[in-house]
């Protein structure tokens, strides 16, 4: 269900972003040999690239601002929107819990906390001449308690993407790309599948077997990316001199583009962009 974006504003101000940090590493969970057996979830992954804390996004609806290395923080004004629960079939979630434990309904597609701070908004600034550095192992993508680990995440092309299984029942990965070929393997408790993003993508990942699963995977060309974390706050760092574009984009609320003019001093002035239903549905 598409969610009509309210009036509002994108405030942001850059100032004095960090050097850019060492190149961050996934790990990946140790397969069980026995099909049977129960899984441990995938280990940890980091959300962020060698310029980037693990959280950033500006505002679907309202402001946000960038505060140097503090990072900022994606803000949705006014009213709070009704997120109904999942619905999820008793049936087809058999084997998804441990016994005794209750299936997580909280529908991830639009999370706003009670200070209005917007989760999972992809930022994207585009700087000229930056180049991607593919990481040296792959990023995973984890089915746990039959949801997808993490929601939303952003990888560089090339990018080799390792699909995990730590339940103790099948899950199939059912791939929408718009640019990279589809995939749609089933794949058993313990198992894993892997797939590399060749081109730059916005693609949408379900589960047939488990219908209330979803998560995004958006596969970039630029170094200097992140997504909001929960409380809707980021940071960003290595941003040079210039005028660079500001690409946001959330699952429910729509996505904008921005022009940020970062000066020598890694500061910039503020710049308000106006957000509506209609400019909304003019980009699509």
């Amino acid at each position: 269900m598409q969610i009509q974006l309210l009036s509002g504003a994108l405030l942001v101000g850059a100032a004095a972003f960090a050097a850019s940090a060492a190149q961050d590493s996934q790990t990946t969970a140790p397969q069980s040999k026995d099909c049977c057996a129960a899984t441990q979830p995938a280990a940890a992954h980091a959300l962020s690239t060698p310029f980037l804390e693990p959280v950033a996004g500006p505002a679907a609806i309202g402001r946000v601002t960038f505060l140097g290395e503090a990072g900022g923080k994606a803000v949705l004004e006014g009213d709070k929107p009704e997120v109904k629960p999942l619905d999820i079939d008793a049936e087809k979630s058999k084997g998804c819990m441990p016994e005794g434990q209750a299936m997580d309904t909280s529908d991830h597609s639009l999370l706003v906390d009670d200070k209005g701070g917007v989760a999972n908004v992809v930022l994207i600034v585009t700087v000229k001449d930056a180049k991607v550095t593919v990481p040296d192992k792959p990023f995973v993508l984890d089915q746990a308690k039959c949801r997808y680990d993490p929601h939303v995440a952003v990888v560089p092309v090339g990018t080799t993407v390792e699909y995990h299984n730590s339940d103790t029942v099948s899950h199939n990965v059912h791939t929408y790309p718009k640019r990279n070929l589809a995939m749609n393997p089933t794949i058993p408790a313990g198992a894993k599948e892997t797939q590399k993003l060749e081109k730059v993508d916005e693609i949408q990942i379900g589960c047939d077997i488990h219908p209330w699963m979803s998560s995004y995977l958006i596969v970039t060309d630029t170094p200097f990316y992140a997504v909001s974390g929960k409380d809707g706050s980021f940071s960003i760092a290595g941003l040079p001199e210039g005028t660079h574009k500001v690409d946001w984009w959330h699952e429910k609320l729509g996505k904008g583009k921005a022009d940020l003019v970062v000066k020598a001093d890694g500061s910039s002035e503020p710049l308000e962009i106006k957000l509506g239903a209609e400019k909304k549905n003019k980009k699509r």
